[in-house]
């Protein structure tokens, strides 16, 4: 969250969002009582957590409150503004996730989930691994870490809340299923074998990916591996069958199609579109 207008702000802030293409940031600041931060837009996906104290926000007409404890997810395009109580110092961690990271059918997950949930121990052990790893301009390998954490922990705040309605079981198939996606990012892959990693049916696993991400485990998976070879496009100089076969791809011509489905260019010009801009800018 940017520096607060209250004048009696202690500034004690680690932003660890720092220059370079990140994507992802996690940030930890303390207000003074009374602080404030806005009016603003919101740019990003961003996770608020209360670690000590309370805030209110006004989202657009719409009031929500945090306690201590409690996490809020804030959306993109959104005018907010946030005062904190004047009679005690107040505490937050937060995680902004820029809106190229996010797919439409989490995105869609994100605009029907309640925007306020418990913090769970996973949930907080992300945070804490977020906010541990520092990010400068010329590690690249830090920001992919980032924003791969970035996205576990937007959808470890979406899986609260499906738990605190007592379907604890049903979303631990699920993120089974998904460490198993993103830890076997090579391997060949089909349902049967998804299903098994993730303890259940093939069947229930697939109304699980439609009811919590609006996708099927296929596609998931498919999609997944095809943002992970668009950023090694990007930051690295391997060429794109290097990394099609990296990322799990059979033929780097099935790769290119992926390529030109979500991002609408192949992967040659997926990747001169960002060297180009980045050699103008320097």
């Amino acid at each position: 969250m940017p520096k607060a207008s209250h004048p009696a702000l202690k500034n004690i802030s680690k932003t660890l969002r720092t220059a370079g293409n990140s994507r992802v940031f996690f940030g930890d600041v303390i207000y003074a009582p009374g602080g404030s931060c806005g009016p603003r837009v919101q740019a990003d996906y961003q996770i608020v957590v209360m670690v000590q104290g309370s805030v209110t926000a006004d989202v657009e007409g719409r009031t929500v409150k945090l306690a201590e404890g409690e996490a809020g997810l804030f959306l993109p395009g959104r005018m907010e503004f946030f005062k904190f109580p004047p009679e005690a110092r107040a505490h937050h961690t937060w995680c902004s996730v820029h809106p190229s990271l996010v797919d439409a059918a989490l995105a869609e997950v994100c605009r029907r989930a309640e925007p306020v949930q418990p913090v769970t121990r996973r949930f907080e052990q992300l945070m804490e691994l977020g906010l541990s790893i520092p990010q400068r301009a010329d590690q690249p390998r830090a920001h992919a870490l980032v924003e791969s954490l970035g996205l576990a922990t937007l959808q470890a705040f979406l899986f609260a809340g499906v738990e605190g309605r007592g379907g604890a079981a049903e979303p631990d198939a699920l993120r089974r299923a998904l460490e198993w996606i993103g830890q076997q990012g090579h391997t060949a892959v089909d349902l049967p074998a998804l299903a098994k990693a993730s303890g259940v049916s093939p069947a229930q696993l697939v109304k699980l990916f439609r009811q919590h991400l609006g996708t099927t485990p296929i596609r998931h998976v498919w999609e997944t591996r095809t943002r992970r070879g668009a950023q090694l496009l990007r930051e690295t100089g391997l060429t794109v069958g290097e990394v099609a076969f990296r990322c799990g791809f059979q033929t780097p011509f099935h790769f290119s199609r992926w390529v030109r489905e979500l991002f609408g260019v192949s992967p040659r010009e997926l990747r001169s579109r960002v060297w180009g801009r980045k050699k103008n800018a320097a």
